[in-house]
């Protein structure tokens, strides 16, 4: 996929999706859908992370699509979504999602959820609200017990009001390198086009929720089942990925925890062939 144009493959994405709106704010929250659901499948529903965009996951949707009905947001504030009434905070947020996904998963029936980073953040919240129609959801790379306040992740740069595309593509590279991957070959051209089309898109104030915000009491009690996915050189997650591991085991003794080797944060993109095995086996076993 690298190989190709990736504005060819950003629209060819769009092109073979359904669009959904639901209310947001003052406007309408964004979903497309893909695929059609197999026998015995359930929605596979994705939440992106902060800054992000449905194009989070352009690596994931096509190994998805074959098989489930899949559906991915653009966040209010993100994307092409509208923003969310202010002032907004994490509940609110998933407020939003959760009376959208009413819509876009009507009548009840079950789904499995999928979120990355700050969409993780708020599904614990969302899936309060969903009770038992969530079947399953996947925590892909979010600090659930809050960001880490030191390290490369914090080491970003800010972007001039004022810069050209030309002038900005270093600092979203450096930004990329410090907080999403950790290969930085793995920034390709489609990695570079779609987080630049994101910063210039984003109003969504998300940094600052995740760390007032962390995720891990809202999973507390879960009734869903719970799995988690993260790339091992993540370096968002605080105390560490061990502490992580540690909580996880202690707290959800019977939920998955997989590590990616040699991924970052952005795990799916950065390793999408070990992510989508993971990923699959996973639904196949609930089914």
């Amino acid at each position: 996929m690298a190989s190709e144009d990736p504005r060819s493959v950003l629209d060819s994405s769009i092109a073979r999706s359904r669009e959904i709106r639901t209310p947001c704010g003052d406007g309408d929250m964004v979903w497309r859908e893909w695929g059609e659901a197999a026998s015995g499948t359930v929605p596979v529903v994705l939440l992106h992370g902060g800054s992000g965009a449905w194009n989070h996951w352009v690596h994931n949707i096509p190994a998805l699509e074959d098989r489930y009905r899949v559906i991915a947001a653009d966040l209010p504030g993100c994307g092409d979504s509208a923003d969310p009434t202010e002032p907004y905070d994490a509940d609110s947020l998933a407020a939003i999602v959760s009376d959208g996904l009413d819509i876009v998963v009507p009548g009840g029936g079950p789904y499995d959820l999928v979120s990355f980073s700050f969409g993780g953040v708020i599904s614990g919240l969302v899936a309060q609200r969903q009770g038992a129609r969530l079947r399953s959801l996947t925590i892909v790379g979010t600090p659930i017990l809050g960001l880490i306040k030191g390290g490369k992740a914090n080491n970003l740069r800010a972007v001039p009001a004022d810069a050209t595309p030309e002038s900005a593509a270093p600092i979203y590279r450096h930004n990329l390198e410090m907080l999403m991957v950790h290969d930085p070959a793995a920034i390709d051209d489609l990695a570079m086009c779609l987080h630049m089309e994101n910063m210039a898109n984003v109003r969504l104030r998300s940094r600052g929720i995740a760390r007032r915000h962390p995720a891990a009491p809202d999973l507390v009690g879960a009734t869903y089942a719970l799995n988690f996915i993260f790339g091992e050189c993540d370096p968002t997650l605080a105390p560490d990925l061990a502490g992580v591991q540690t909580h996880v085991e202690s707290t959800h003794p019977d939920a998955g925890f997989h590590m990616v080797p040699g991924a970052g944060h952005w795990v799916q993109y950065e390793a999408p062939e070990a992510f989508n095995r993971l990923l699959l086996a996973w639904l196949e076993s609930l089914s």
